[in-house]
This record gives structure tokens, sequence and C-alpha cells, in this order.
């Protein structure tokens, strides 16, 4: 059986995910809080956090419990705004701006002894809108660093998706 959970779903209800939130809502089948899942080791297939992971106080923690339910290889994809996005600034309970960088955390070998889990980057993108961000995502094209670094604000970005697989390594033979 295949499990797959769309966390801090609110009303966003997505065939064949369950969905899991902190508030009963329409599209909730769980009530649940990230940092703390009801769920065994090692058993779900994918997880889904769009437009989520903004709002967790604890973002180690909420990835710490991802990764203990999830399976080897188990899919997870992150959409969040990107921090130049209006959006990221106007909702009041976003805790958390995340740059095109800020999966690094969790992806690179020097970080993940801080949290004890590790995941793979399997894909990330940031999306524009509008005819003035053709020019930011031409130097984004160009180069992410130079852009976050000289050109983000006057360019603005949109949305990030990240794309990352939770690798875990079998010691049974030792």
């Amino acid at each position: 059986m295949s499990y797959k959970l769309n966390l801090g779903c609110g009303n966003k209800q997505i065939e064949g995910f369950i969905g899991v939130d902190r508030f009963f809502c329409k599209g909730v089948d769980i009530i649940a809080d990230i940092e703390n899942l009801p769920f065994k080791e090692s058993i779900i297939d994918e997880v889904l956090l769009d437009n989520v992971i903004e709002h967790i106080l604890d973002i180690s923690k909420a990835m710490q419990e991802i990764y203990r339910i999830t399976k080897n290889n188990s899919l997870v994809k992150i959409r969040t705004p990107h921090f130049t996005s209006l959006s990221s600034w106007r909702d009041p309970t976003h805790v958390h701006h995340f740059s095109y960088f800020s999966i690094d955390y969790f992806i690179k070998e020097s970080t993940s002894h801080y949290i004890g889990v590790k995941f793979k980057l399997v894909h990330r993108e940031l999306n524009f809108g509008g005819i003035w961000s053709l020019i930011g995502k031409m130097i984004f094209l160009l180069s992410p660093k130079i852009f976050e670094k000289y050109f983000c604000f006057i360019f603005r970005a949109g949305t990030l998706t990240f794309k990352i697989r939770t690798v875990k390594e079998d010691n049974s033979g030792f």
C-alpha cells in the first residue's frame, strides 16, 4: 500500500493524499501537528508541503519527523514563497522566509549532522511572474547566487519548489 501525505493541507484536498493539518476543515483527514505526526516509522511514500513550511516554528524538528515517517527514497515536495515575493511578507503567520538555497541545509553533508537526517536534492525551481520578472529570470538563469545577492529585490521572484528524497542507510549487513 502506498501512503501519501498532504501536510498542512487546509482546505486543499488532493486525490490520493491523506490530508493532515493542525486545524479541522474540509480537506483534513487527520488532525496533527507536523512536529509530532501520528504515523509509524518508514511507512510514507510521498509528502507534500504546499505553502506550509514557512508557517512552521521548528523546521528542523518537522524535517526530522518527516524523515522518521518516510521510507528510504520517499519524495518530499515543498512549495513556498521566495523571500522577495510579497506573498512571503503579507501573511503575518509566516515565521520563515526562504531563498533558492535554503534547502541546502537539509541536503549538504556538512550540515546534515545538525539534524541527524539526510535528504538528497532531486529538483529545485524558482518561478517568476510578470513582464519585469523576465529580466530577473534571465539573471537568475546565469547565476542564482548573483541574482539573490544583487538583483532579487529589483526583480522579485515568486514561488520556490523543492523536491528532495529521503536517504536512509541500510545497516542490516553490519
